[in-house]
């Protein structure tokens, strides 16, 4: 079965694969949620994969750490006040 080529030049990718994009749902909306998207993505090299799967994965990391500490010490400001609520 012969293959068909298309006349025209090939379509440019979707939005979500375009580096700016990736970038926004890598660093600001969606986080390690969005690496399947960098990593379908044919404008990042193997290499800058690499490197920008370790630094979503350690933004996360610290994210989490933050939000830890964060709730500890509005428990313990809770604690303080005598109006902490049994979990």
């Amino acid at each position: 079965m012969p293959v068909m080529l298309s006349p025209g030049p090939p379509a440019p990718p979707k939005w979500y694969y375009r580096p700016v994009w990736v970038l926004v749902l890598l660093f600001l909306v969606l986080g390690p949620l969005a690496l399947p998207y960098l990593w379908k993505s044919p404008r990042f090299s193997r290499r800058l994969r690499v490197v920008l799967t370790v630094l979503v994965i350690a933004y996360t990391g610290l994210f989490i750490d933050e939000m830890i500490r964060v709730v500890r010490a509005v428990k313990s400001e809770m604690d303080v006040l005598g109006t902490v609520p049994d979990f």
